[in-house]
């Protein structure tokens, strides 16, 4: 994602780099020149953000040093984003965007994004940026900014089904309406398959098949967020009262410490404590802001960040169960099935295989729900 001080130069050197995710027995050369091209690495005036975002059909996307492309097609692209916290562009924050995004994030980091308050986000959440956005960070703990993402052209944006609903919610104008969501188990697990099946080239995916992945899932992450801000109800949120923002600090608070320490046997009294506030209160307050369960928030991070482990570190499965917090390899196998649907062995022999299976299908999106149950209508929505 683009940042405030990028040298356009860069762009282009890190651009020219990049390959598509092909070979020669999986990929129809025809759709070569008309779909996937290199990076626009052009910095843009105002008039070509505002043409961007009136409508123009073609994806015009910006980077920094510090994002990679995996694949590009006219309407999509997909990336990741690396930014150790001793890179002088931690500090510096981004924007503004001349595209929407749409980030998933490996690690925990305190944005602030447009105008909405700073908040915590965690592999628990999808983050959203409208274009001519703007963020900045701090860092939780050492671990930096590290996160996939989707740059989506508007129109594309405009085939997901829930857009119809965002243009009659009186969101003056923006395409997102809130900076931040929860995203359910089932959906942050076919986003990684999405990104596993790119960096096999065994998994090649053409222009077509990866714009009917990209839309499926972007489709049911915008419709759930739109559940959890509570955009449906028509019912408008309630002027928040003198305390909201220090109710606020302490979620905030809390989602920092269990970051840093999602992989020890902190308890409820032990975390209300810190806060100072009754393990009821706390817990009423967390869940109605974020829609988790305090032991379900810690949980699903610890989940997620033995996937990442699993997709990155070549560690062995029970290393990676006590690394995350798990007792023992089986346990980490349970509850990762539980959540997932499969185990950590049979996801890893998936992505090393040729699969191509990477759409988000309602039958496999309603069977994992489990404990996770976000509040329809927060009482404390984000950005208040």
């Amino acid at each position: 994602m683009r940042t405030l001080n990028d040298d356009p130069s860069s762009f282009e050197d890190r651009a020219s780099g990049q390959h598509p995710w092909f070979d020669g027995s999986n990929f129809d050369a025809s759709d070569a020149g008309r779909y996937d091209h290199p990076a626009d690495a052009s910095t843009q005036s105002p008039r070509d953000r505002d043409a961007t975002q009136a409508g123009d059909r073609d994806l015009r996307i910006d980077l920094s040093p510090a994002d990679r492309i995996l694949r590009k097609t006219r309407q999509v692209a997909l990336g990741n984003y690396h930014c150790p916290v001793d890179h002088p562009q931690f500090a510096v924050g981004g924007g503004p965007h001349t595209c929407f995004y749409i980030a998933f994030h490996h690690t925990s980091v305190k944005l602030k994004i447009g105008n909405w308050q700073p908040e915590v986000l965690t592999p628990n959440n999808v983050s959203f940026y409208n274009c001519g956005e703007s963020y900045s960070r701090e860092a939780i703990g050492r671990e930096g900014d590290d996160c996939d993402w989707i740059a989506l052209a508007p129109a594309m944006l405009g085939e997901i089904r829930a857009a119809d609903e965002l243009e009659h919610q009186g969101v003056g104008g923006r395409a997102f309406p809130r900076a931040s969501a929860p995203i359910k188990p089932e959906v942050f697990f076919a986003q990684r398959k999405m990104f596993a099946a790119l960096s096999n080239t065994s998994n090649a995916l053409n222009s077509m098949q990866l714009e009917e992945a990209v839309l499926g899932l972007t489709s049911r992450i915008v419709d759930d967020a739109l559940g959890f801000w509570g955009c449906r109800s028509g019912v408008r949120r309630r002027p928040r009262p003198t305390c909201q923002r220090r109710r606020l600090q302490i979620i905030e608070e809390a989602k920092s410490i269990l970051a840093r320490e999602y992989w020890t046997d902190l308890s409820l009294t032990d975390l209300a404590n810190q806060l100072h506030r009754s393990a009821a209160h706390l817990s009423r307050l967390f869940h109605a802001a974020t829609g988790f369960r305090l032991g379900d928030y810690r949980q699903e991070l610890r989940l997620r960040k033995g996937l990442f482990l699993l997709e990155e570190s070549g560690l062995d499965i029970g290393d990676i169960a006590i690394r995350v917090g798990f007792a023992s390899h089986s346990h980490f196998t349970s509850a990762f099935h539980r959540r997932f649907g499969t185990s950590p062995s049979q996801f890893l022999n998936w992505r090393y295989s040729d699969r191509r299976d990477v759409l988000v299908r309602q039958r496999e999106y309603k069977g994992l729900l489990g404990s996770y149950a976000p509040v329809s209508q927060p009482a404390m929505a984000h950005g208040f």
